[in-house]
């Protein structure tokens, strides 16, 4: 079974895939403006989870 840490840690690695994913979108050409936004919109949302994941790793580390 995964401790915490490892799970945390996991789902941070997830999410670091997911955005790397999304910004290489970011060089197709996406079909319209509102597909783009969407997606600027889901990369920012990925960076605040992965910010929450970073603190909690803080958190139970001290």
């Amino acid at each position: 079974m995964l401790t915490s840490t490892e799970q945390i840690t996991h789902k941070l690695n997830d999410t670091k895939k997911e955005i790397d994913r999304l910004a290489d979108r970011r060089s197709e050409q996406l079909a319209n403006p509102i597909n783009y936004v969407e997606n600027e919109l889901k990369i920012a949302n990925l960076q605040g989870q992965i910010t929450g994941y970073e603190e909690a790793l803080r958190l139970l580390e001290s």
